[in-house]
């Protein structure tokens, strides 16, 4: 099996802060990952999410496929190819590693969410059922996250709005669409809940984060004049927000006041830059980035400066 390991270290820009506080930092460590069909290459990877012990799962988008990957990038495991039987995939976007044991795809093209263990054996697979009202069933899911307490929030792409479904897989609420007022979506992409039951859906169309509560009761806008595409993010414990801007080529990094903290990141093949960056994951104190049309995923090691 041929892999492509590289290991080197720079210090990246960061947004600029008052003196008083303290400045979040950003080292690029390594990255895995090239262009090509075979195991530990990637094809448009579009999401990435990990696990407990720093185990990173990748969805490799164009080759239709999951892969598991260790700490320092090398492979353990994959599953997938085109089709739409258990183990295979059409277009698969985002991943969500849940309490380190359950892996969940949005397989967009087989309208679907995929459930998979932690060594990558399909459990389950989850679809819209004819018989929930018209408002609670979802197409093309382009994102999922599950919370602490085990509900399913899932983006329906085709409505531009969110679906929330209890632990048995029950709809409860849909959120965002057109009706929503203030919190309305005008295109719906990627969703993280966090810790504190805080729901953060990113809107290329609009250009920023949009922020609810967990009944999906619209909080307050993020990134409005600094976000242009953004796609995939994650929440710290900290309620500080990483997204992946997609036409930006950034990461950027936001506190729960919206305040801009870090800015990594330029158009660019080499280390630290990016070319349509898709997803963002955080482990402890590190970043992964699934770097999309550059084929390879890249880590960061993150770290406060007094």
């Amino acid at each position: 099996m041929k892999m492509h390991f590289f290991v080197i270290l720079l210090f990246v820009a960061i947004a600029p802060l008052l003196p008083s506080e303290r400045k979040l930092n950003a080292t690029f460590l390594f990255a895995f990952g090239e262009k090509g069909e075979q195991p530990a290459q990637f094809n448009r990877p579009l999401g990435v999410s990990a696990d407990a012990k720093g185990n990173v799962y990748v969805s490799d988008s164009g080759n239709n496929r999951l892969q598991k990957f260790t700490p320092q990038g090398e492979l353990i495991a994959f599953i997938g190819g085109f089709g739409w039987e258990k183990e295979q995939f059409q277009f698969p976007i985002d991943i969500f590693v849940y309490n380190s044991l359950d892996i969940f795809v949005a397989d967009f093209d087989n309208n679907r969410i995929e459930r998979y263990d932690k060594d990558l054996n399909w459990l389950t697979s989850y679809y819209s059922n004819d018989n929930w009202s018209a408002k609670m069933r979802f197409l093309f899911p382009i994102s999922v996250c599950v919370s602490l307490h085990g509900d399913f929030f899932i983006v329906d792409s085709e409505n531009d709005r969110v679906i929330k479904l209890n632990a048995s897989f029950e709809p409860e609420l849909s959120f965002g669409d057109y009706d929503w007022g203030a919190g309305v979506l005008q295109e719906a992409s990627h969703i993280y809940v966090s810790k504190n039951d805080v729901i953060y859906v990113t809107d290329p169309g609009a250009h920023k984060i949009l922020v609810y509560d967990y009944y999906g009761n619209f909080l307050y806008d993020v990134g409005v004049g600094e976000l242009v595409t953004p796609k995939g993010l994650c929440v710290d414990d900290q309620e500080q927000i990483f997204v992946a801007d997609a036409s930006k080529n950034q990461v950027l990094t936001f506190d729960k006041n919206g305040r801009l903290l870090l800015t990594i990141g330029s158009l660019s093949s080499k280390f630290a830059g990016f070319n349509e960056p898709s997803d963002v994951t955080i482990i402890r104190d590190k970043l992964y980035v699934a770097d999309t049309q550059n084929h390879r995923i890249q880590i960061f090691q993150l770290a406060w400066e007094n």
